[in-house]
């Protein structure tokens, strides 16, 4: 017979330079610990000792034991799955001392982790898999793995396998949702497949916002806030905002990102280096509430392949927040959802002008309104009580299959 779940092991795999386990997990986890459940890290990564020391410190700052496996890097695959292989040793180890019943991995690597435990041990546990999008397709979408490739269909297999073998299979869309489900087939009912959210604490938001609204400005600033690379598509970025800059001349672009270097590279190839409506800098998570609020719309593309169905991008969440309608990619993340209340519109090609047209026609004469709409939808969509909430009814459904 199972036991309840209570005490949880939440297993994640994390490259040095990402930050949802202290920005997305760790408020999560510390909400429902009200809810009656006590989560516990176990952290794959690599990267700096001073790197895991601050999210050992993020995770004692909330009471959430934390321990930390350090991630072979040689010979890249061999090395992640050999690190996976062996890191059922360090889970088994989490599970005596700190008395845990679940075992909640995060992706694909976790999930092999688990599954490499002996299933005696594994047996005596619940499993909740939180396959946080479709991990497998991202690989061949953005870091050129073919879908024909022997290491395609070993990710595949342990996403299957886990699907079927876990209690109970979180994600962030309701596309990805309907895609895992019909996957497994019939080893994933439907009442056994949940959808959360990524809330996010909305307090500096609510306060930055409320400050913003008292600010009198003459500028119109867009802006982006987030990582730099292949898939949020920076060169088309800089090309809708020489368009808007074109039919709204006092507009300035901002971009907050540590990928400096890669900016100003991309800047270059535009013939866009010295001008002074462009600016972008590094940002401390402490100073985006503020930041943001101080701007008036925001961009959010991303490359449209099958894997960013199951995304949910937290700068969603933080734009709307901060009072931004945004200007993105359809069919990523609840995007669908969004552009039904007003505030989330395409900038792809096929819709850009459009789009425009609405910035110019409908939004700048009713600036403070519609900031006050995107702010509102936010608090509705992206809220982190409503994610907490979110969670606590999948674990209770879980539990009582």
């Amino acid at each position: 017979m199972k036991k309840s779940i209570k005490n949880i092991l939440f297993i994640t795999w994390d490259g040095p330079e990402t930050q949802y386990l202290e920005r997305l997990f760790l408020p999560i986890f510390a909400g429902l610990e009200k809810k009656g459940y006590k989560f516990h890290v176990l952290q794959f990564g690599w990267g700096t000792p001073e790197k895991f020391e601050q999210r050992a410190q993020a995770c004692a700052e909330l009471n959430i034991p934390y321990k930390s496996v350090k991630v072979f890097r040689l010979f890249r695959a061999i090395g992640s799955f050999l690190t996976a292989f062996l890191g059922q040793y360090a889970i088994q180890k989490a599970v005596a001392e700190w008395n845990i019943d679940t075992l909640m991995p995060r992706s694909l690597m976790p999930a092999l982790a688990v599954l490499s435990m002996p299933k005696t041990a594994r047996k005596k546990l619940n499993i909740v898999f939180d396959a946080d999008g479709l991990a497998a397709d991202e690989r061949v979408d953005f870091a050129g793995i073919s879908p024909t490739a022997k290491i395609y269909r070993l990710l595949r297999d342990i996403e299957m396998q886990m699907l079927c073998q876990a209690n109970g299979v979180i994600t962030r869309t309701e596309a990805a949702r309907k895609i895992l489900i019909a996957r497994a087939g019939a080893s994933l009912p439907l009442e056994r497949c949940y959808r959360v959210s990524n809330g996010v604490d909305v307090t500096p938001f609510v306060k930055a916002f409320e400050l913003s609204t008292q600010d009198q400005k003459t500028d119109f600033i867009l802006c982006y806030c987030g990582s730099i690379g292949p898939q949020y598509r920076l060169p088309e970025m800089l090309g809708i905002a020489v368009k808007l800059k074109q039919v709204i001349p006092q507009l300035r672009f901002k971009l907050f990102s540590s990928a400096l270097a890669e900016i100003h590279k991309q800047l270059e190839e535009k013939g866009l280096v010295g001008q002074d409506w462009i600016e972008y800098q590094a940002l401390p998570a402490a100073e985006v509430p503020k930041a943001l609020a101080a701007c008036d719309l925001a961009l959010a593309l991303r490359e449209p392949k099958f894997s960013t169905q199951g995304v949910l991008p937290i700068k969603l969440g933080e734009y709307l927040l901060a009072g931004l309608p945004i200007l993105g990619t359809p069919h990523v993340g609840n995007a669908s959802e969004l552009e039904e209340t007003g505030v989330f519109h395409s900038a792809e090609l096929d819709g850009l002008e459009q789009s425009i047209d609405w910035v110019i026609n409908n939004y700048l004469p009713q600036q403070k309104e519609w900031k006050k709409r995107s702010h509102e939808v936010g608090l509705h969509y992206f809220s982190l009580e409503e994610t907490i909430e979110r969670y606590n009814i999948a674990l209770k459904g879980i539990e009582k299959l």
